[in-house]
């Protein structure tokens, strides 16, 4: 049997990966077009002799990728058996090939961070898609954002282009340092109720005191807007909000756009899309 899901990538959250699995390999693919095929080491008698301590958690190893409906295998790590190997490689083409995406949320538990002062949630720490693995996965209560290496945010217009302040995503990560108190706490939530209110819609609070703080969390909201928009059930609102933060930023929304469960404005992704096909072909 093949289950198929997505969970969020944390932390920092920097998207919602794909997931296709069988007993022993997954599939695995953050924008719906390039997939990689892992397969489990964990089982393999082999590997367990040489590596007696390497706990309850699986370890995988990359055997294939997908692109295209095309395959390109990688060599066999020395424990797999090769005929093994190619089937489950069959079998999990077969399914990426024919999915429709993107595929249900499955990672209920989620891990977050808690506001200093009244300890409601405050930014999204982790999440898991199986209850057993809350006990093995506790993070330190500390958010962290995408680094602006990978992920530039611009500056408000006010802060001179002479002067040096520290990236926005740096900033914004010290912020919620700040808030959630010299003592951090964080607590897992199962979230397969309907309640949502008290939960960050894009993960972490964007109520502030001050305006600063605002402008950097709203920045930095909608720089990653192209991500965010890969959640499932977000408010329509919100997720309008996202796509209009999302569309300066063309190949990010031509990238993941086959994620985004529900588009609220189809001319706006289109257009963003069009875009980002002439301007890849104007090596812009």
């Amino acid at each position: 049997m093949i289950r198929t899901y997505s969970k969020s990538l944390l932390s920092p959250f920097i998207g919602v990966v794909q997931v296709a699995e069988t007993p022993r390999a997954r599939a695995l693919s953050l924008d719906g077009k390039r997939w990689a095929i892992q397969y489990s080491l964990a089982g393999q008698s082999g590997f367990r002799k040489a590596t007696p301590d390497a706990g309850p958690d699986p370890q995988f190893a990359l055997v294939a990728s997908i692109e295209g409906g095309e395959v390109q295998t990688r060599g066999l790590h020395p424990f797999l058996d090769p005929p093994d190997v190619k089937t489950q490689i069959d079998r999990l083409l077969e399914v990426v090939t024919l999915a429709r995406l993107p595929f249900a949320a499955a990672d209920r538990y989620q891990y977050w961070l808690l506001d200093g002062a009244d300890e409601t949630p405050l930014a999204l720490l982790h999440s898991c898609v199986y209850q057993e693995e809350m006990a093995h996965s506790r993070p330190q209560p500390q958010w962290q954002a995408m680094p602006a290496a990978q992920l530039q945010v611009p500056a408000p217009a006010e802060e001179g282009a002479t002067q040096y302040v520290p990236p926005v995503n740096y900033r914004l990560q010290k912020l919620v340092e700040e808030r959630a108190g010299a003592r951090p706490r964080a607590a897992w939530f199962d979230r397969s109720s309907s309640e949502t209110d008290r939960f960050p819609h894009c993960l972490i609070r964007e109520d502030w005191d001050s305006e600063q703080a605002r402008q950097l969390c709203g920045r930095y909201i909608q720089r990653l807007a192209p991500r965010l928009l890969m959640l499932q059930a977000l408010p329509r609102a919100v997720r309008q909000r996202l796509e209009r933060a999302a569309r300066p930023h063309v190949f990010d929304m031509d990238r993941f756009h086959l994620l985004y469960p529900e588009v609220v404005d189809g001319e706006l992704l289109a257009a963003a899309r069009v875009e980002a096909r002439l301007r890849r072909a104007a090596g812009t």
